[in-house]
């Protein structure tokens, strides 16, 4: 099906989603150095998480308040786009809110990346919590990178074998 549709997302939320593209790869590629907050891989999985925190609200008053890609599809196609969506949606808060109360946990401040600011924790659970925390943030985190695995796939196939643009409108 060759259809071409002119539409083009508006600028931010173009800039906010590729934006958050860069910063999942800098969170996946500190993930393993991210224990040692104080050392460089570290900061930067931290800034990385705390940046896609940031960008939740603009994010989703851009995606409720702008306009939605004309993309005819069968109603299973669009089901399925809202779901990856909204688990998307879901993924940019959890995950970071995870990783966070992982270090408060125990007690530890968060580091502000790349400055001498902390963050004193809100909530103190107890070494125990702080494990089973990190483990769900690993787990979490690995079905986000499926989940952005199987959006990225999904916008392959729309444009190399539906062929309706869909990169060029992103």
């Amino acid at each position: 099906m060759a259809t071409s549709v002119p539409f083009r997302y508006p600028v931010i939320v173009r800039w906010i989603h590729w934006l958050s593209v860069a910063l999942v790869a800098i969170a996946y590629l500190t993930a393993e150095s991210a224990e040692d907050l104080g050392g460089g891989g570290g900061q930067w999985h931290v800034l990385a998480g705390l940046a896609l925190l940031l960008l939740f609200v603009p994010r989703l008053l851009a995606r409720l308040g702008g306009q939605h890609a004309p993309v005819p599809a069968s109603a299973f196609e669009a089901w399925s786009a809202r779901l990856v969506h909204i688990a998307l949606l879901l993924f940019v808060v959890v995950e970071p809110l995870l990783g966070v109360l992982m270090v408060w946990a125990e007690g530890d401040p968060l580091p502000v990346p790349f400055t001498a600011w902390q963050i004193p924790p809100l909530i103190v659970l107890g070494e125990a919590s702080g494990e089973t925390l990190e483990e769900l943030h690993g787990t979490v985190g690995n079905v986000f990178y499926a989940v952005i695995a199987l959006h990225a796939l999904a916008a392959l196939w729309h444009q190399f074998v539906r062929r309706d643009g869909v990169l060029r409108r992103m």
